[in-house]
This record gives C-alpha cells, sequence and structure tokens, in this order.
C-alpha cells in the first residue's frame, strides 16, 4: 500500500511539474521586454504573500473557495500593486483552478529566466575573502572564457590555501595552490616510481 500512495505522489508531482512549466512559459510571453518586472513580482508574491501568510495559500488552494472569492482576493490584495501582466495571469491561473500551483509556477518561471538569459549557477570557492574588484574581475573572466552570464555564490575554504575553485555544474576548474601542491607531489612520486622501474638495480641494496 505504501508503494502504491509513493508511485501516486510521484506521477502527481511530475503533472504538476509539466503544468507549471507551461504556465511558467505562459507567463513569460506574456510578459514579453518586461519579464524581469513582471517575474520580480510574481516572486514577490511568494516572499511577501503566501510565505508570510499560510491562511492565504490555502484559500488560493482550495476547492471550497470559489472562483469569484478567489478573483476578489486577488483584486483587494494586489489590485494596484502589481502590473497589468501580472495581476492577469494570477486571474488565468484562477480561472484555470491552478491558482494552488502560483508556488510551482514562480520557481519554475524564475529557473526558464536564467535558462532564456543563458545564467548560469557557478560557486566561486576561494582560500581567501577577495576584494570587490577582484571578484568582479573573477567574474567577468567567467563570462568571456565559458560565454554564459554566472550567477556567482561564494564559499570561503582556508585549505586551498591561495587561488580558486570554480563549479559550473558537474564541472570543475580547480586554480588552487593545494591542488597544484598535490600535483606536484604526484608528479614528484611518477617520476621517481618511473626511475626505479627503468633502472631498479640503482635502488637496491647492495
Amino acid at each position: 500500500m505504501k508503494k502504491k500512495e509513493t508511485s501516486r505522489e510521484t506521477v502527481f508531482d511530475v503533472d504538476v511539474e509539466k503544468l507549471a512549466r507551461i504556465y511558467a512559459q505562459a507567463a513569460l510571453d506574456a510578459a514579453g521586454s518586461d519579464e524581469d518586472e513582471v517575474l520580480s513580482e510574481l516572486q514577490a508574491t511568494v516572499t511577501e504573500v503566501l510565505d508570510k501568510f499560510p491562511d492565504m495559500e490555502e484559500v488560493f488552494g482550495s476547492a471550497l473557495v470559489s472562483q469569484d472569492e478567489k478573483l476578489g482576493v486577488l483584486d483587494r490584495v494586489f489590485g494596484s500593486r502589481v502590473s497589468t501582466t501580472t495581476i492577469n495571469f494570477l486571474k488565468v491561473l484562477t480561472k484555470h483552478d491552478r491558482l494552488g500551483m502560483l508556488r510551482q509556477v514562480v520557481r519554475v518561471a524564475g529557473q526558464l529566466w536564467e535558462e532564456r538569459s543563458n545564467r548560469v549557477p557557478v560557486q566561486l570557492e576561494m582560500a581567501l575573502d577577495l576584494d570587490s574588484a577582484l571578484q568582479a574581475e573573477v567574474v567577468s573572466s567567467l563570462r568571456s572564457s565559458l560565454g554564459i552570464e554566472p550567477i556567482v555564490t561564494t564559499k570561503i575554504n582556508p585549505d586551498l590555501i591561495a587561488g580558486f575553485v570554480v563549479r559550473v555544474g558537474d564541472k570543475v576548474y580547480d586554480a588552487s595552490v593545494k591542488t597544484s601542491l598535490e600535483r606536484s607531489r604526484q608528479a614528484m612520486i611518477d617520476r621517481a616510481i618511473e626511475a626505479i622501474q627503468n633502472q631498479p638495480e640503482q635502488f637496491l641494496e647492495k
């Protein structure tokens, strides 16, 4: 019984994700050149309304609250506070009984916007905290060399000794002193092993 419930939940999650992507794409397409503004407003509905007022999210997702009541709530809560595109999109979700998916739609919209803008999450791991000018130089170098618009998060790791490590998806670009020293050490070991293999008599006890 437990397996069946898990299976149903998985199918449901996949369906929600697909629907969320359809509506998220529709929202960005409707926004046109104002997609930054519309996305920002939609994200604010999550952080400023759903996160702070959980009861509101229950109302949005409740089948016991009529569409007309939800539309009235949208007008009262948002009214002239958001753009026409944003309020119209929220009403489209309501009329299709999808307002309860707002959180998922906004999350996917953010992902789509990053894809469209060629924005890629990048982790910059450093031995020491860089000043803003040097960090901007590193970001600029990443932008030009990788051909992306990096969204950088930083992490300080003193074990690197100096330099930095860049992680882009499953790719790692290691320019740390720690790794350089480890490579030098391994190269020395490899050379010693090669010497032993080529001239073993020199290393045998007499």
